[in-house]
């Protein structure tokens, strides 16, 4: 049990206890080997949104997709010198390399990356009739050469994502990864045609409300990890939890119990943050990124693990009939050549990261 001792201000005042309880209550639900691997988006990382920042605090760990030549160091460090879009990309991810040092993110779980899925996403776009309405969207000569993918996915992952023949292969590509993987996909809020599309096929799982730190520096990020341990480790074992019955094919909406362990294991970790909250906000170094706390909504949903590519059909019909929506996104006709999937019907969990109120620090 850790106890944490704050003196309020004023004479006369007594002491305030701020407890954090020991985390035993909840090991007895969870079975540990379940925990939280987050899928985040490059984009994200790139730009330091939300859903990367909650991933890098709450996950045990986060994985990305890192647009890289396949071969030894030597052959990233030719890239690099070969094409300037790549090493500016490089530059821009440098603030992370504390976290990836430590194991709280990479870009391959056991050897296996989201490369391949990109791939296949990529092919569905170009070959299969489900989304053919996306197909002039599509960048042929995307995997022609190495030179000219890593130039492509540079420059968009810098730009924030202006070309969906990129970035709609991209993103599906990270859904099937996740899919395979038992991973948990961090997304933002519905903004776009698309994202407000993609909305409407989720079901909803669970929402919490914590707090989470929008900006600060690698290393507050990892001083933050190890100062709340416990509790991260009881809420990433629960969310994790859930991803594995998503994975399984269960409906998590058929184990109330399920959720209500995310539920607690929130409210401990919002409490012990509560507590340690002066320690978590001061700079590690008078030179260290100013850190900003949000109070943050986090939203399960599972989505079928296309969501991507239907969402874009769906938002290219709504932009052809003058914006015109609909309350539901039409199914694939199953009637269409489809091309051979071996994922199938399957459906992926996803937190959707939205802050909250105006900012603290």
């Amino acid at each position: 049990m850790a106890v944490t001792i704050r003196t309020r201000e004023g004479p006369g005042k007594p002491p305030e206890r701020c407890v954090r309880a020991s985390g035993d209550w909840l090991r007895q639900w969870i079975f540990l080997e379940s925990t939280m691997l987050a899928a985040v988006s490059p984009y994200h990382m790139t730009t330091r949104e939300p859903p990367a920042m909650a991933a890098l605090l709450l996950a045990e760990r986060a994985l990305t997709f890192m647009p890289a030549p396949r071969g030894t160091r030597e052959a990233i460090e030719q890239a690099a010198a070969e094409s300037p879009e790549y090493l500016r990309f490089m530059e821009t991810w440098a603030w992370s390399m504390p976290l990836w040092e430590r194991g709280a993110i990479g870009s391959a779980l056991n050897g296996d990356n989201a490369f391949n899925d990109m791939h296949t996403a990529w092919r569905q776009l170009m070959d299969d009739e489900r989304y053919a309405p996306l197909r002039p969207l599509a960048r042929t000569g995307l995997f022609e050469t190495q030179r000219e993918y890593l130039d492509a996915v540079s420059r968009d992952l810098l730009k924030g994502g202006p070309d969906p023949g990129i970035s709609l292969p991209l993103a599906a590509g990270i859904d099937r990864f996740a899919a395979r993987r038992g991973l948990v996909v961090m997304r933002s809020a519905p903004a776009s045609v698309s994202q407000k599309a993609e909305s409407l096929l989720g079901r909803r799982v669970f929402a919490v409300a914590l707090p989470i730190l929008v900006q600060a520096s690698a290393e507050k990020l990892i001083e933050v990890r190890e100062l709340l341990a416990d509790e991260l480790e009881e809420l990433a074992a629960a969310i994790g939890e859930v991803a594995r019955v998503v994975g399984a094919g269960d409906e998590v909406r058929d184990d109330p119990e399920l959720v209500a362990r995310v539920e607690q294991a929130s409210r401990a970790y919002a409490h012990a943050f509560e507590c340690e909250r002066d320690t978590i906000l001061s700079p590690a170094t008078r030179d260290d990124l100013h850190v900003i706390e949000r109070m943050t909504s986090l939203t399960a949903v599972t989505l079928p693990v296309d969501a991507v590519l239907r969402s874009g059909v769906s938002a290219m019909r709504s932009l052809a009939s003058g914006g015109r929506t609909t309350r539901s996104v039409q199914p694939a006709v199953e009637t269409l050549p489809v091309l051979a999937d071996t994922l199938g019907g399957r459906r992926v969990l996803s937190l959707v990261v939205k802050p909250l109120g105006v900012r603290r620090s």
